[in-house]
């Protein structure tokens, strides 16, 4: 099903703004929640097959389940993980992970380097080992389902999803089919990682890919694959009871290497940042040896000129700095003084008269500079710019004296 922009759901907690993906549990869509003000990830579960969903109590179990795996606290889930429904159908909320998913960094052309791999495999079994008391019923590990953030160095797996048929406690037969899933899943996800290549897609043992790409790797790593997911050695398809793994979460953690084993990733070159006209690939991993390469770098010539060669230059065009500077400034002085010793004087030998008058421009009609005015259909008339004051504009004394008597 798709959800529409603007869908409020839960009584309007949750508004879809966009939706994201299509991933292998099911949509998955940015929904705000409107009470914390905050985006998260949300999911239609079931929208894959909708006739194999349980009944309602079972769906309710499974969301008590997804609020025990948030109480564990665990890194490597995603936080504010739930569950609800609303008009039969069901959705899953939670965090907004970190980083990529794995299936978006990791190509056939550019794996991940074995250190990271088994970094990633290993953390992931530590965080599947504390599920064991809640079960591994409904788990997706496909590489969609795991976010990886190389800078911070941190994975999320997110596959939680619905499984058709949910029986809690689990018996020990069906927890012992749930823990061989697990680890067949965490053995594909380790081939993948490693090749750039989907498990399902080989019929071959997967330490014979793995070994051509990576002859370095410590033969455990070829055990670990071997017991993890067992392959038919006639290149025939396995079938379903001879591709179940045969050891436990926790034996088949113990077979992977530590870390120090492992090949350490080829340093990248140091080339100096001044030049600029060489092309810089950012990868993952280690490319695939076996593989056409994409592109060749041609770095400039200038990077094969020896150091002693450069440091020779250095001093010498110091020198020829100073020189032209000093060059310039003796020009400068030397024409300036020219400029200022030098007499004034004119082509015609005739100095400018300050009486000088000049003809008159061909239509001037006249002296009176007042007949354009007067000539002018003017609404008032021209002031008068004399200097007799107007009427009535002489002061006005505060008293009049009286005249005084003549005298007897």
């Amino acid at each position: 099903m798709t959800l529409a922009v603007g869908t409020a759901l839960q009584n309007g907690t949750y508004v879809i703004d966009a939706w994201v993906a299509d991933d292998a549990v099911g949509p998955v869509y940015l929904a705000m929640d409107v009470p914390k003000g905050q985006w998260i990830q949300l999911r239609v579960l079931g929208s894959r097959s909708p006739a194999t969903l349980p009944d309602a109590s079972q769906r309710q179990a499974y969301y008590q389940y997804l609020n025990q795996v948030n109480g564990l606290n665990q890194p490597s889930f995603p936080a504010r993980l739930g569950g609800f429904e609303e008009e039969g159908i069901c959705y899953q909320t939670l965090a907004s992970p970190p980083g990529t998913p794995l299936d978006r960094l990791v190509t056939e052309a550019r794996s991940l380097a074995p250190r990271p791999t088994v970094a990633i495999i290993q953390r992931l079994a530590e965080a599947f080992e504390t599920l064991q008391p809640l079960g591994w019923t409904g788990l997706r590990l496909t590489p969609d389902q795991v976010w990886y953030d190389s800078q911070e160095q941190t994975i999320t797996f997110t596959g939680f999803d619905i499984p058709p048929a949910i029986s809690y406690p689990m018996d020990n037969e069906q927890a012992a089919s749930e823990e061989s899933a697990l680890v067949r899943g965490l053995t594909h996800l380790l081939y993948f990682l490693l090749t750039g290549q989907q498990a399902g897609a080989t019929n071959a043992p997967l330490a014979v890919e793995v070994r051509r790409r990576h002859p370095d790797l410590p033969t455990v790593v070829d055990t670990a694959l071997a017991l993890g997911s067992p392959r038919l050695l006639n290149g025939a398809p396995p079938n379903v009871s001879g591709s179940q793994a045969t050891i436990t979460l926790a034996e088949w953690k113990a077979l992977l290497p530590p870390l120090e084993q492992l090949p350490a990733p080829p340093a990248p070159s140091a080339v100096s940042q001044r030049f600029t006209s060489a092309t810089t690939v950012v990868a993952l991993g280690q490319p695939d040896p076996g593989a056409q390469p994409q592109a060749t770098i041609n770095y400039p010539k200038q990077l094969s000129v020896p150091a002693s060669s450069a440091q020779r230059r250095r001093p010498s065009g110091l020198l020829a700095l100073v020189t032209t500077g000093l060059v310039a400034t003796a020009s400068g002085l030397g024409f300036g003084l020219y400029a200022r010793l030098q007499p004034a004087s004119s082509a015609s030998q005739e100095r400018l008269n300050p009486n000088q008058s000049f003809p008159s421009l061909p239509d001037w009609n006249g002296d009176d500079l007042w007949q354009p005015w007067a000539d002018a259909p003017a609404r008032r008339d021209r002031p008068d710019y004399s200097t007799t004051p107007p009427p009535g504009s002489a002061p006005v004394p505060d008293f009049t004296p009286d005249p005084q008597e003549p005298a007897a």
